[in-house]
């Protein structure tokens, strides 16, 4: 019923829009090209399709063919193939984000906005977890580096990722694909798209997708081996239907839905395990009925990747489960008053939701039923109206109104044997838990004794929760103004004024564990006894709001110089905003008022650029040198002030300045008809250059080997000085190679094409820990993947075959100087082989 009630929400949208329309500018969907030439890469970077050569900022374009062909599922993958962008990996869907030149958001929660922005045609997606929307029927994807809010609305204060997916076409017949693939963990993808003129103005296009595969994690958790994590099944389908007078009205209106189910990932211990890991002592009932004090991992130890061949885990399926659902609708239009004035309308509803819990511990047994488990859901409605005026021999413009509006709830569950809490085992299994206090004196007793007095024992697990909503609305005024001062200078003026409003509420529920039981009741269960019984409410609090309000300006000044027809130059100077954040989970603190909300980030970007072809644009060659900072850089901290009570100290912060600095080359070389060769390089240097008072304990406790950064008040709190270190999780230098090769097969009339792909990555930066303690980061990697493809007329068959050389990897980890650590190995750390089938009509 609920989304039967969002769907009645959009198509309201859509008649309003209709109501209201003016256009939005179109991405063209073609690559164009001379019969003689290399291809001339159109992007919408600037509103307006421009070639790429003519775009004064860092950019990189992956077409749709090569995102089919190379694996891409959704988002995160994607950045695989983008030097200069990176994810932080994590152990859950929700968290895991987006960064550009090493800086971008640390996590993802409904109170935190994005520093890097996620659009799909025009449309702009506030949440870094949207990046696991499946990607399919794509024309291509622009990768801009750097702050765009002047064109692109809402928070872009490092970097942007626009999605143009392919649009009806009014052809002459009825077209289209339909494409079946297999590869290794059971992997199968179903995938389709037709394309139907239904008269000479009006074409629809619908594109539908299935996949299912499992996953390659090994789960060592008792009874659930065969619960392998990483497995995932997607469901996703679009229709669209585009109307167009072939004069001056042309409009598109679409509506998706998508639905994704699965339980990535976890982490991977290394080199050994420690024994003594996790909460000590704990009680475990030998077979022979002796008891002792003992430890998780002496009783039934973890695995590690050296012994189990490959990555490996504990899971239990009741804590690690992740699951989106996602619709949308969207309408644009373009309607041309001139032939030098356009309007523009883009209008867009989106409801997201993702249910979600991911254990933190991989030990042998299910001390987790909830981490931080829930749903979380976002509506998001959008409007923006333009007028332009381009192809101008002097002066180009385009000024716009945009309305974006966020409302977000999540609720979440943290249910137990944790934050300081005993686990009793007896047959080999978890069938109890207790407060340390009570275990201890457990314990002793037994010791002196040898009775098994049980009623010293009392029943204590972490049963909290919370229910927070956050809203952000977000109203703007922008332009962009282009003026050919001579026929080789020109300069650009880009503007957004805007006024963003936020809102959260936040409500914490804790509870007492039953003393009646054994510490194994679950959150439901007491929080039903709790409304008859109130002793088990430790704390519930009414809803606290917290509301924030923010004018800016942001904008962009470039200059270009055309050396030649061939050679183009440009400085741009631009700047960055993202709106304020409110840490809402169920670690906040209301009393920690000073905290709500965090300050807005400002970013601003300097880069010198050179754009250049050669040889009737048989090579390509882009450079770029940038000088990116942000003021008020958004960023988690965590204090413990009683460990034995579980008080933390939890909230956003801001550093003063973070920094990143560095180069971006991208080379394109069509060496013969047949052989093509793509170069694309990012280094950066990304650290804080300004954070002298971090609210977080020392790491090492006195800071080990950062000691002399850590300071201590009078009242024993701790702080932590970063200024001057890197950000932490950072290959600062990334390759991307690809070399092509096609060819016909004799005079079979077959063709053939070979693709190899090179992906490196440099050695990782330290994190704090890391340096702390003298241990290791993620190494560099160097991985090769193959591709091949044979085809005929409408039949084409291919293979591919993902690290080549079978050359294992991981893209996190973290080695202490014993030589044990933990890390991420993606699915293809291993060789990792499929093959498809495509038929098109």
């Amino acid at each position: 019923m609920l989304k039967h009630s969002k769907l009645h929400t959009a198509i309201l949208l859509a008649c309003c829009s209709l109501s209201t329309f003016t256009h939005t500018v179109s991405a063209q969907e073609e690559v164009k090209k001379d019969d003689d030439n290399f291809e001339i890469i159109l992007v919408s970077a600037q509103k307006r399709d421009q070639a790429l050569k003519e775009v004064p900022s860092s950019i990189e374009v992956l077409n749709g063919d090569l995102i089919q062909e190379t694996q891409i599922d959704n988002g995160f993958d994607l950045v695989t193939y983008l030097p200069g962008f990176g994810i932080d990996d994590s152990s859950e869907i929700r968290t895991t984000t987006l960064k550009t030149r090493g800086i971008g958001t640390f996590t993802n929660s409904i109170g935190l906005q994005s520093s890097n922005l996620v659009v799909i045609d025009g449309e702009v997606l506030p949440r870094q977890s949207m990046l696991n929307l499946p990607v399919s029927d794509v024309q291509r994807v622009e990768a801009m580096r750097g702050p765009q809010g002047t064109l692109f609305g809402q928070n872009t204060s490092t970097g942007l990722l626009h999605y143009v997916t392919k649009k009806p076409q009014l052809d002459d017949r009825i077209s289209g694909t339909v494409r079946a693939q297999v590869t290794e963990f059971d992997g199968t993808d179903f995938s389709g798209t037709v394309n139907v003129p239904l008269n000479e103005n009006w074409a629809a296009r619908f594109n539908a997708q299935y996949s299912d595969i499992d996953g390659w994690i090994k789960n060592t958790m008792p009874g659930e081996e065969n619960y392998d994590i990483g497995a995932k099944e997607t469901k996703a389908g679009r229709g669209q239907l585009l109307y167009d007078n072939g004069e001056e009205l042309n409009v598109l209106f679409r509506l998706e839905y998508s639905e994704t189910d699965t339980n990535c990932c976890s982490l991977t211990r290394l080199g050994g395990i420690n024994p003594d890991f996790g909460p000590r002592p704990i009680v475990n009932v030998k077979d022979d009925g002796t008891i002792e004090g003992t430890t998780y991992n002496r009783i039934n130890p973890e695995s590690t990747f050296e012994e189990a061949g490959g990555p490996v885990t504990a899971r239990n399926a009741e804590a690690n489960y992740g699951k989106t659902e996602n619709f949308g609708f969207s309408m644009s239009a373009d309607y041309y008053l001139n032939d030098e004035i356009t309007l523009s309308y883009n209008g867009s509803y989106r409801d997201f939701d993702l249910y979600n819990s991911s254990a933190f511990f991989t030990i042998n047994f299910p001390v987790q039923r909830s981490a931080f488990g829930g749903n979380e859901s976002v509506d998001v409605i959008q409007q923006e109206f333009r007028v332009s005026s381009f192809n101008n021999e002097k002066f180009d413009w385009v000024l716009g109104l945009f309305y974006h509006d966020t409302d977000g709830q999540r609720s979440e569950i943290r249910d137990g044997c944790i934050a300081g809490n005993r686990g009793f085992i007896e047959g080999g299994e978890l069938t109890g838990c207790y407060s340390k206090q009570s275990t201890d004196a457990f314990l002793a007793n037994y010791a002196a004794t040898g009775d098994d007095d049980r009623s010293l024992l009392t029943p204590s697990r972490l049963l909290n929760s919370g229910d927070f909503t956050t809203s952000f609305e977000n109203i703007a005024i922008f332009g962009q103004l282009e003026y050919q001062i001579t026929e080789q200078l020109d300069a650009t003026f880009g503007f957004r004024l805007l006024h963003e409003k936020g809102e959260a509420t936040f409500a914490r529920t804790d509870l007492a564990t039953p003393s009646n039981g054994v510490g194994m009741d679950t959150y439901a269960d007491v929080f039903e006894l709790a409304k008859t019984d109130p002793s088990l409410i430790k704390r519930q609090d009414d809803p606290t709001k917290f509301s924030d309000s923010d004018t800016a300006f942001i904008y962009k000044a470039v200059l270009g110089y055309d050396f030649t027809d061939d050679i183009r130059g440009y400085v741009n100077y631009s700047t960055g905003y993202k709106g304020a954040s409110y840490f809402v989970t169920t670690n906040t603190d209301p009393d920690e008022a000073d905290n709500f909300p965090t300050d807005p980030e400002n970013s601003s970007n300097f880069e010198v650029g050179l754009r250049s072809a050669y040889f009737d644009n048989d090579l390509l060659f882009n450079f770029t040198y940038f000088d990116m900072k942000v003021d008020d850089y958004q960023v988690r901290a965590s204090r413990v002030i009683d460990e034995e009570n579980n008080i933390i100290f939890a909230g956003y912060v801001n550093a003063n300045e973070a920094r990143s600095t560095g180069i971006e080359a991208d080379v394109v070389v069509k060496i013969s008809d047949k052989l093509k060769w793509s170069f694309n390089y990012a280094y950066f240097d990304a650290r804080y250059e300004d954070f002298a008072d971090t609210p977080i304990n020392c790491p090492a406790d006195d800071g080990g080997l950062l000691a002399s950064r850590c300071t201590t008040d009078s009242t024993g709190r701790q702080s932590f000085d970063q200024t001057g270190l890197s950000f932490p999780n950072n290959a600062e230098q990334q390759f991307l190679s690809t070399i092509s090769y096609n060819t016909q097969i004799a005079d079979t009339g077959w063709n053939a094409n070979t693709r190899a792909v090179w992906r490196y990555n440099g050695s990782h930066t330290q994190s704090i820990n890391e340096l702390a303690f003298g241990e290791s980061a993620n190494p560099s990697s160097s991985i090769w993947d193959g591709y091949l493809s044979v085809s005929k007329d409408n039949l084409k068959f291919s293979v591919f075959i993902k690290n080549l050389f079978d050359k294992s990897y991981t893209t996190r980890q973290r080695i202490n100087s014993e030589g044990f650590g933990e890390a991420f190995y993606p699915r293809d750390w291993s060789r990792y082989v499929g093959a498809s089938v495509q038929y098109s009509f």
